[in-house]
């Protein structure tokens, strides 16, 4: 495959192996559901009041640390971003693969080999109807021609 083929069907692998991730995921999803109930947090309805009081006084300590740790993330953006545009494209890449081996295995399946073998059988069907059809029209139209010529040549006799 050449590289510029390559490139062009790069996206297209990507988004099969989306649709394949996504299945996988969703496959799993049942089993999610039904385990989710065990891990949610158990919240104490009592000890509410005494949550909103402690959350009051600590909020100005609260508000420091937010300050400084958006400090601390803005030194670290532009680091993070690099992380997160390889972590990208390399998901990406990923991807692309997980597709064309999706791809490279249906198309060495059984099922898609007859299918393609029913296709190009039923393709030369059509073609020679088509064939037989256009053949039977012009022996139509030259016998058509025929009679109008031999009751025209009657007429004028």
């Amino acid at each position: 495959m050449s590289t510029t083929t390559k490139k062009a069907t790069k996206p297209l692998y990507a988004a099969i192996g989306v649709g394949s991730s996504a299945l996988e995921r969703a496959r799993e999803l049942p089993q999610r559901v039904t385990s989710l109930p065990g891990t949610l947090k158990k919240v104490d309805v009592r000890d509410l009041p005494k949550q909103i009081t402690s959350f009051g006084t600590s909020v100005p300590q609260r508000v420091g640390e937010l300050v400084d740790r958006s400090k601390k993330l803005t030194e670290t953006a532009p680091k993070r971003f690099q992380k997160a545009q390889k972590r990208a494209s390399k998901s990406y890449t990923d991807l692309s693969k997980r597709g064309e081996k999706l791809v490279t295995r249906i198309r060495k399946s059984a099922p898609s080999k007859r299918a393609v073998e029913q296709t190009k059988s039923a393709r030369a069907r059509i073609k020679a109807a088509a064939t037989s059809v256009r053949k039977a029209a012009e022996a139509n139209i030259e016998a058509v021609s025929s009679a109008v010529d031999k009751a025209t040549s009657e007429q004028a006799s």
